[in-house]
């Protein structure tokens, strides 16, 4: 019988290559031989790895050649729809020998999830029978749903009392016999005994619609750049005014509210993209811990929009974050390091639940829904997926390891440097903005609609805004000159004039600090707000102990609209410098992989290893690995242990079930089962 080294010492070149690509976590570092090769495919790790790439049919294919004990004897599958899976399976060496005689390879079956079946069925109500259960036969799930899934009992039997509640949950079709001694949680009932809801794995691949790549790409270059507008907001108050942290680094709910209120949006996703990116972080400023920006940010504000969309979708995708949680904004409940890996799962089916679950079931088996939908969500927010879902070409790249600069470049239409501004106080900008035209309407417009074409509205609390950030009139008069298609309207000139007119009508200066103002009455207005802080010397005139940055606070916290001077009288831009913190970026997920060239290496070198020399391992690794894959095949094992008096024992048995330290075996001769502690156990071999 050709064993698996010896399987593996037939590849021919090709195979080798093929085998190279599809599991290179086997051969980096090159193995010496074919037969460390073969221990290292055995491994669980690089076994549960390849076993992640197969389809629900082909793990269905799996299952069924471990029923049929392929791990010990050769098994016929030369059945047409049989024969198709054959090559997913044979081509990652998770089988070997003909079709008429497959053995399943050693640490396969091991690296599949304990008690999970894809091709678990339930009763349609499973929800409503799980929930209506007596208290008896709820136990027994919950207790095999902690313990592995599978249970060694007598009411398992067909001629057992229909009255046990191990009976009546198989009657109701919640467990399901595997034999006259054992029962199996199937995998439905227990998603739902974890709260979710019960998950079907396709059999048939789904039907794949038809995509118009164009009208997906033009819908997510309009949706990412509108997250690369509110990353911009949000970089832009940080700058101004870092967030105070909680003590263990995690936003507030009040302070997230209070940004929220801010910005007009939620700011939750874009502050973990932001931190993921470089662009936000944590660090102490005044002795205060907080969350601000870092010195990344200014050159990413300074970036096309091309290469600012690519830096958002490249953070998104690398964030540790996970938002479907409750947990604390940027708390460490909230950090979570499979959220990468799952979002490329996801991302990679367009986050398309029935294609994930029939191409990816392993690896989705263990995503909560709540985390696909989340992932769905976020794509369409970042332009990663549209609405339908289907993948922009910007996820392509980034799925690929392209370059996904020049996916976003190809669709960023060139921005514009022409506004149209209308009767009714809106501004029109055909196109994208460059960040620098962007700021300054962001300043002094409030955006009524979004998109790669914007529209902007020109309000008196937009204008008081802009003058507040060190504007004037003549300068927001002539930047509107220079971009303004045509004339101006005479509505929006007005508005800017009288807004301006009452502004800076208090003049702050140093003094330690000063005010003063040729309205007495604005004077006396401000000394009663600010009682202790401002001390009048005129009617025209107060001065004050503070700082001119904190009396400018001051006076606008109090509602007023000073504006800065210095000794001649000039205006003063008084925008602080900002408060800068460190960056800690994240990483996007490097799979490992062998070039062609060593490729050859690695094949050169197997190659020239002499076969009769080679040891050959034994199929199955250890005492735990011999006694599950008994089990699964029904095959009989010489059990050495020691018993609870310190004496040696010997028996030949049926293990029935291999969970929570300790195996059940079946003793055919007494037709007993005995429960036997694997710390206990000195040998096993194959009877």
């Amino acid at each position: 019988m050709t064993t698996f080294p010896e399987a593996l010492a037939d590849f021919t070149d090709d195979e080798l290559r093929t085998l190279i690509s599809l599991r290179p976590d086997a051969f980096y570092p090159a193995p010496p031989s074919v037969a460390s090769l073969a221990t290292r495919l055995a491994l669980p790790g690089s076994a549960g790895r390849a076993l992640s790439q197969l389809t629900t049919p082909t793990i269905a294919l799996l299952e069924r050649l471990g029923d049929a004990g392929a791990e010990f004897e050769p098994f016929d599958a030369t059945g047409k729809e049989v024969t198709e899976l054959l090559p997913a399976l044979r081509e990652r060496a998770l089988i070997y020998g003909p079709a008429n005689a497959v053995r399943v390879a050693p640490g396969v079956l091991s690296a599949m999830p304990q008690g999970w079946r894809v091709a678990d069925t339930a009763p349609d109500d499973v929800e409503e029978l799980v929930a209506e259960l007596p208290a008896a036969e709820r136990r027994v799930l919950d207790t095999l749903s902690v313990s592995g899934g599978t249970g060694t009992t007598k009411a398992a039997a067909p001629d057992a009392d229909p009255n046990t509640p191990i009976a009546r949950l198989i009657a109701k079709g919640l467990l399901v016999r595997a034999n006259s001694s054992t029962v199996r949680l199937p995998r439905p009932v227990r998603d739902v005994l974890r709260g979710y809801p019960p998950r079907s794995f396709p059999l048939e691949e789904p039907v794949a619609l038809g995509v118009a790549q164009g009208d997906v790409d033009k819908h997510a270059a309009t949706q990412g750049l509108d997250a690369v507008r509110q990353l911009r907001q949000l970089i832009t108050s940080l700058l101004q005014d870092p967030i105070p942290l909680n003590k263990d680094g995690s936003v507030g709910v009040r302070a997230r509210t209070n940004l929220g209120k801010e910005l007009g949006f939620d700011p939750a996703l874009l502050i973990t993209i932001g931190e993921s990116a470089g662009l936000i972080g944590r660090g102490n400023v005044d002795d205060v811990d907080t969350l601000g920006a870092t010195r990344d940010c200014l050159t990413w504000l300074d970036a096309t929009l091309s290469d600012q969309w690519a830096i958002l979708l490249a953070g998104w995708a690398a964030s540790p974050w996970r938002l479907d949680t409750d947990a604390k904004l940027l708390s460490p409940d909230m950090r979570s390091p499979d959220a990468r890996t799952n979002r490329f799962t996801v991302l990679r089916q367009a986050g398309d639940v029935q294609r994930l679950f029939f191409y990816s079931p392993l690896s989705a088996s263990r995503i909560s829904p709540a985390f696909i939908e989340a992932t769905a969500q976020e794509a369409q927010f970042v332009g990663a997926l549209d609405a339908t879902p289907a993948a922009s070409s910007p996820l392509k790249a980034l799925l690929e390891g392209e370059d996904i600069t020049a996916a976003t470049r190809e669709l960023v239409p060139p921005p514009v440097d022409s506004l149209i501004a209308q009767a009714d106080m809106t501004v029109l900008a055909p196109g994208p903005l460059e960040p620098e035209m962007g700021n300054f309407l962001e300043r002094i417009a409030e955006l009524e609609s979004p998109g790669v074409a914007s529209v902007w509205r020109i309000t008196d609390a937009s204008v008081r805004h802009g003058l507040d950030s060190g504007l004037t009139a003549n300068e927001i008069h002539a930047w509107l000159t220079d971009h303004v298609l045509g004339e101006i309207p005479q509505g929006i000139t007005f508005l800017i004039d009288d807004t301006a007119r009452t502004h800076g009508s208090i003049r702050a200066g140093a003094a330690m600090s000063y005010i003063r103002s040729a309205d007495p009455a604005l004077i006396t207005t401000a000394t009663e707000k600010l009682t202790g802080v401002l001390r009048p010397l005129a009617p025209t005139v107060a001065v004050s102990p503070l700082p001119l940055p904190k009396l400018m606070e001051a006076l606008r916290k109090a509602g007023l609209q000073p504006t800065a001077e210095d000794e001649s009288g000039a205006q003063l831009n008084m925008a602080p410098e900002p408060a800068l913190v460190p960056a800690t970026p994240s990483h996007l997920p490097r799979p490992t992989s062998v070039s062609a060239e060593q490729a050859d290496q690695i094949i050169a070198r197997l190659r020239s290893e002499d076969p009769g020399n080679a040891p050959v391992p034994t199929t199955v690794g250890n005492t735990l690995e011999t006694l599950r894959a008994a089990a699964r095949g029904r095959k009989q094992v010489t059990l050495g242990y020691v018993d609870k008096h310190g004496r040696g024992q010997t028996l030949t048995a049926r293990p029935l079930s291999v969970s929570s330290g300790q195996v059940d075996v079946h003793i055919a001769a007494t037709d007993s089962v005995v429960r036997i502690a694997l710390p206990r156990i000195t040998k096993v071999v194959m009877a």
